[in-house]
C-alpha cells in the first residue's frame, strides 16, 4: 500500500526498556478532504527519516499492523520505504520487522 502527501511532522524517537526503538512521522495527504496520518519506522529506518525535511512531498510504502493485547485491539501503521522528489529509498517489500530496508 501507499500514502502520499507532505511530510507534517517528525516525533522524537522513542525507545523502550527491550531495546526497541521507532519513530513516529505524520504525513499529510491534501486534496479536498486532507487527512494527517501518523505512521512510524523502525530500526535503522529511523537515522534516514530524520533526513527528510518538513514539507517535503513523499511517497510512503507502508503495511498496516493489528494486534490484539490485554483485551484491546491496536493499528500500527509501518512506513518500510519512502520516495521523496522521485527518488526511491526502498524497493522490496518487508518480511518481518528485523530486515526493514528504506
Amino acid at each position: 500500500m501507499e500514502i502520499k502527501g507532505t511530510l507534517e511532522a517528525i516525533f522524537e524517537t522513542k525507545e523502550f526498556k527491550s531495546g526497541f526503538k521507532k519513530r513516529e512521522f505524520v504525513v499529510n495527504t491534501g486534496g479536498d478532504y486532507p487527512q494527517s496520518v501518523k505512521m512510524e519506522v523502525v530500526k535503522d529506518n529511523i537515522d534516514k527519516l530524520g533526513a527528510i525535511a518538513i514539507g517535503t512531498e513523499v511517497v510512503c510504502k507502508i503495511d498496516i499492523r493489528g494486534r490484539l493485547y490485554e483485551g484491546n485491539y491496536y493499528n500500527n501503521i509501518l512506513a518500510w520505504g519512502i520516495n521523496v522528489g522521485g527518488a526511491t529509498t526502498s524497493t522490496e517489500p518487508v518480511k518481518e520487522e528485523s530486515d526493514l530496508p528504506f
